[in-house]
């Protein structure tokens, strides 16, 4: 049996005659937020079927398998990072389409029992993130900024994220570089502490350019849904966070304190309050990582992200979501 919510929803129903359009999306369960809420709605509601889609909604505990299928054709649609966008636009054809907004906050921390009070401290230290993500860049950035080099001052190691909070906690390295939900699950039970942070890190939607040019309309509904979707956890945030949280395995109370840098997720009441048209601060956000992943030698070339960024589709979405007006509408939670 289906459960039902009442929700101050618009409809965006097909006439009935319409055939569902198949798409199929994926999203990362275990390692970042908003995109990880998201994507456990359109999985566990029936918002897709809504909006005239019948969707295949695949969960990927982490960035490189989600890439991997979308690069294999398993998957027409990513939530993901900008950094992860930035990667793919170098070696794929796809395009990014959308974005759910800030996932939280990036930080340097250190152990709370620590010496370093900032970030010009690590000079002689070990500081570990993960190469070529979200997190790699403004480590950099923060490195340089303080007055140090990267690659003379500080031993900058490579880790994947849950080795890395593993080794911080041993005392194996000195400091690490971490996003949301894992920077706020560590201040809450004391673990470690921040040294620098950035408010936000953008989330991008992806989707590959021959699914673009086949299915445009298709497309729209898509992110029809993402309106509605993020509106959707928006007043129903206890529900959601609870769902993402058995897949991260932290609390839903760290969940929530990790989204709230996000807007749709903090203030949006109404469907217009909802915004998922990238704006300049991701653009330029994305044009910076394309030019240090270049220089670092991440890539051989550098990524197009301004070629490979379209925004008609998320206007055209926008658009006909604001035609609509809120009224009560039925969401049908799927047994799992």
């Amino acid at each position: 049996m289906k459960k039902l919510l009442l929700l101050l929803l618009p409809f965006f129903l097909l006439p009935d005659c319409a055939a569902a359009e198949k798409i199929r999306i994926g999203y990362p369960s275990a390692g970042s937020l908003i995109s990880g809420q998201i994507g456990a709605i359109l999985e566990r509601t029936d918002i897709l079927e809504r909006n005239g889609l019948e969707g295949e909604v695949t969960p990927f505990l982490y960035g490189p398998p989600m890439q991997e299928a979308l690069l294999a054709g398993h998957i027409d649609v990513a939530l993901t990072s900008e950094a992860n966008f930035v990667n793919l636009a170098a070696k794929f054809p796809c395009k990014m389409i959308a974005t759910l907004g800030s996932a939280g906050r990036i930080a340097i921390m250190v152990r709370n029992d620590s010496p370093i009070k900032s970030v010009a401290d690590l000079r002689g230290k070990t500081l570990a993130t993960v190469f070529g993500t979200s997190a790699h860049y403004p480590a950099v950035q923060w490195l340089l900024k303080a007055g140090l080099d990267p690659a003379k001052d500080v031993k900058l190691l490579h880790m994947a994220a849950a080795e890395g909070r593993a080794a911080l906690i041993k005392g194996d390295i000195d400091a690490i570089t971490m996003w949301d939900p894992f920077v706020e699950d560590f201040i809450q039970k004391k673990a470690a502490r921040v040294l620098q942070h950035n408010p936000s890190f953008w989330t991008t939607t992806v989707a590959s350019e021959e699914f673009l040019k086949n299915k445009p309309d298709t497309v729209v509904n898509f992110l029809l849904a993402l309106h509605e979707a993020s509106l959707f956890l928006a007043l129903n945030k206890e529900l959601a966070n609870g769902w993402l949280s058995k897949t991260m395995n932290v609390s839903p109370a760290v969940i929530d304190k990790g989204s709230s840098y996000n807007s749709n997720y903090a203030r949006a009441k109404k469907l217009k309050d909802i915004s998922i048209v990238p704006g300049k601060e991701l653009l330029e956000r994305l044009k910076q990582i394309a030019n240090f992943n270049l220089a670092s030698g991440l890539l051989k070339e550098k990524s197009p992200v301004k070629e490979k960024t379209d925004l008609s589709f998320a206007k055209a979405a926008a658009k006909k979501a604001n035609e609509f007006k809120s009224g009560p509408a039925t969401v049908r939670i799927k047994d799992k």
